[in-house]
């Protein structure tokens, strides 16, 4: 079975950004987890937006939650 890598995705109305991540699942999400509602990367500028775990393999979005 192929291991599937994923990314930690930023969105709002105006904009979208990437971590560029290829890491687990739990890894993304635990760094979502751990930083939503703090100023690091780019929680700060997307307050109110969306953050997303993405799977690099096929761009499904498998996790997502509002920006604190």
């Amino acid at each position: 079975m192929e291991m599937k890598t994923y990314n930690v995705v930023f969105n709002n109305s105006d904009n979208s950004n990437n971590k560029g991540f290829k890491h687990s699942f739990d890894y993304c999400k635990n760094y979502i987890l751990e930083n939503n509602g703090t100023n690091n990367s780019y929680f700060a500028d997307y307050k109110g937006g969306i953050v997303d775990v993405i799977c690099n393999e096929n761009g499904e979005s498998v996790y997502s939650e509002t920006i604190r």
